[in-house]
């Protein structure tokens, strides 16, 4: 009889025996504080440092979500940003930080449904889930999608639609063109870069349509603008944005 038919007859009480006596043999370390994991706990990261999430509260810009301003930004009121409005749940710092690298970039799918939880308990007060008619990720190109094997903002993006039951627009707007990852390069080579990376392949879905665009983390904004520009070109009747995250000078 060979171990994968001895494994199968492993009962559920008996291998949590067994993860349990390893973890306690070879304990795991959280990947913020470097302290003990648990068994019971998120993979990678401990339940302490979870409780040390920053979330984004009022005020903050009515358009662009800049935190600690009342009313507009300067920004905003000198040269308002295409999308309606733009929201962030929590900033990107230590434990956020380090889940979405890992989840990015260490491609740990795993984290997937936790910060689509983190996302919907936190949702910003001004943002009405339910009065958008789709819910639409950041697309990446085929190529980084091969190299990834997923697209995080469209886990995230189904996670949100399926807590409100909204649909989800996977191939409405297309990443055309492969570019260099926005995190290697500064605030003037992140806007170049993504020049005319997006193409709007179905405009007649979304037309005269309220749009939800969804992404992992805002830093400059670069990606975010050059997306929504392109969406407009289908003549939405809206489109905002929320974000999992933004950087502390984003």
């Amino acid at each position: 009889m060979g171990l994968k038919s001895i494994s199968l007859r492993v009962s559920p009480l008996l291998q949590q025996a067994i993860e349990t006596a390893i973890t306690f043999l070879y304990p795991a370390e959280c990947h913020v504080c470097n302290g003990f994991l648990g068994v019971a706990s998120m993979p990678y990261i401990c339940a302490n440092c979870w409780q040390d999430v920053q979330f984004l509260e009022p005020p903050w810009c009515d358009i662009c979500g800049t935190p600690d301003v009342n009313g507009r930004c300067d920004d905003c009121a000198i040269s308002p940003p295409r999308y309606g409005k733009l929201r962030s749940i929590a900033f990107y710092q230590t434990t956020l930080q380090e889940a979405i690298h890992l989840f990015k970039f260490g491609k740990k799918k795993v984290f997937a449904p936790h910060l689509s939880r983190l996302m919907n308990a936190h949702i910003p007060v001004d943002c009405n889930i339910p009065e958008y008619d789709f819910v639409l990720p950041i697309p990446i190109h085929k190529k980084r999608l091969r190299e990834r094997g997923f697209n995080q903002a469209m886990l995230l993006a189904n996670g949100i639609a399926k807590a409100e039951g909204l649909p989800v627009l996977a191939d409405a707007l297309v990443r055309k063109r492969h570019t260099v990852a926005q995190s290697s390069l500064d605030k003037e080579a992140r806007q170049q870069n993504i020049v005319g990376a997006f193409e709007v392949r179905n405009p007649d879905v979304i037309r005269g349509k309220r749009l939800l665009v969804i992404d992992d983390v805002f830093t400059t904004g670069a990606t975010i603008r050059e997306a929504v520009s392109e969406l407009w070109t289908a003549d939405p009747a809206e489109v905002d944005v929320l974000t999992l995250a933004r950087t502390l000078d984003g």
